[in-house]
């Protein structure tokens, strides 16, 4: 004989009722993930850089991260003007690299 469903209250917790710690709690954001993704990434940041200061990359030329990489942009709210010291190798580029998450 099968035993039936247990029935819970289905009562909204009280806002003060704690949800236990078996939740994690969700952050936006974009997934740095593994080494590979991360340095696609890296590869797609510097790209972006350079759409907004130097040229723009016609859209069948985008890495496949793009999109990502210019969210990924948005979290580390640098200027223009920082961005263009980030175009080409050396401390910038580095240090943006870093702010992100990517090096």
């Amino acid at each position: 004989m099968a035993a039936e469903p247990r029935s819970f209250p289905r009562e909204n917790p009280s806002p003060r009722t704690p949800l236990g710690t078996g939740l994690i709690p969700l952050v936006p954001g974009i997934s740095r993930g593994t080494e590979g993704r991360r340095a696609m990434l890296r590869t797609a940041v510097i790209q972006v850089v350079g759409h907004l200061v130097e040229r723009a990359v016609p859209p069948a030329q985008r890495d496949p991260l793009f999109d990502q990489a210019v969210g990924l942009l948005d979290e580390a709210g640098w200027g223009l003007d920082e961005l263009a010291e980030a175009t080409r190798p050396g401390p910038a580029q580095d240090e943006l690299l870093r702010t992100l998450g990517l090096q």
